[in-house]
């Protein structure tokens, strides 16, 4: 042939075939007759064509990338999460597009654009805390989603229960022999944050016990906020203090700690403190949390996307990951 570089509309020609069957050759799909396919094969040698990814998608009309979309990229959560994504990608040679986008009003917008780029044949949404009335518009798209830690019916999620996982930190305090115990949450508005604090609030009323109010803050899921939560707390008067904190994250917690530190307190000794994720620094400063299988979540929701991407699922599909207390020597 005339031209340099031999593509995949050349060998269609060549073999007699449409661009599809050449491209489900070389996907391997079950679906082309041997016959067919070894005479594509042969034409494939005989023109020494090399696959183009770009091309192969045209072909098969996909674009062989999902999206994850997160609210930030420095959280530990997040990069834990990820690393299960990647782990799944990296196997499948599949091509990952990063969007963070911020919780805000044009939040749906933004995702939007994305299912309207036609970049992507998926989304996975990690931890978005998108409101019901945005899942809908979501679902009119009809593009391929799965939830990571959160769970709307209409949609594939895998997810964990908040509730109880503030209900096995708040019992293991009390069974420590705590009554004065501090809840430093997250966002108030949060669907994490209001499960937590239903958590706490039900475990405390079981034993006939009540979360003080000065004893309640509020703020996001970060180092800062706890640091600056746990000083508002350590400013009251000394009868007032706590004797454990439960925080709603490991950034927290590590806040928490550094404001103790401050103080001149140490943990258990003087408060008891404990965190919830179970980030990778956690184990490094013994910190007492509540672990979150994250690496799991983030594997097990690109699985289940692909296996949506590829019409494998025949019903909406909901799995409950398990959370373990993890005792470290901060409580």
């Amino acid at each position: 042939m005339a031209k340099d570089k031999v593509n995949i509309y050349d060998v269609a020609e060549e073999a007699g075939v449409g661009i599809g069957t050449v491209s489900r050759v070389l996907n391997n799909s079950q679906k082309v007759k041997e016959e067919t396919r070894d005479k594509v094969l042969t034409v494939m040698k005989k023109l020494n064509y090399r696959p183009n990814k770009l091309a192969q998608n045209l072909a098969s009309q996909t674009a062989n990338a999902i999206a994850v979309v997160v609210p930030t990229f420095i959280d530990h959560y997040f990069v834990e999460v990820l690393k299960g994504i990647q782990g799944v990608l990296e196997e499948e040679k599949i091509d990952l597009v990063l969007y963070k986008i911020d919780k805000d009003k044009n939040m749906m917008d933004k995702i939007l654009d994305i299912v309207h780029s036609k970049k992507v044949d998926g989304i996975a949404a990690v931890t978005m805390d998108i409101s019901e009335h945005d899942y809908q518009v979501l679902l009119k798209e009809e593009i391929p989603v799965v939830l990571a830690d959160e769970k709307i019916s209409d949609f594939h999620s895998i997810y964990l229960d908040d509730i109880k996982g503030a209900e096995m930190a708040i019992n293991y305090l009390l069974d420590l022999g705590h009554k004065k115990i501090a809840f430093i949450n997250g966002l108030k508005e949060s669907q994490h944050g209001s499960k937590r604090l239903k958590g706490v609030n039900d475990t405390l009323k079981s034993r006939g016990l009540k979360l003080a109010t000065e004893l309640l803050k509020f703020g996001d899921f970060h180092t800062e906020d706890g640091y600056q939560s746990m000083k508002e707390i350590l400013s009251l008067p000394k009868d007032k203090w706590p004797t454990a904190v439960f925080a709603a994250s490991d950034n927290q917690a590590i806040g928490v700690l550094q404001a103790m530190e401050e103080k001149g307190l140490k943990a258990p000794a003087d408060i008891a403190v404990i965190g919830y994720d179970n980030i990778e620094l956690a184990k490094y400063l013994k910190i007492t949390t509540i672990w979150q299988p994250m690496y799991q979540l983030g594997h097990l929701t690109i699985e289940i996307l692909l296996k949506a991407i590829n019409g494998q699922l025949k019903e909406t599909y909901h799995k409950e990951l398990e959370l373990k207390l993890v005792k470290r020597e901060t409580a």
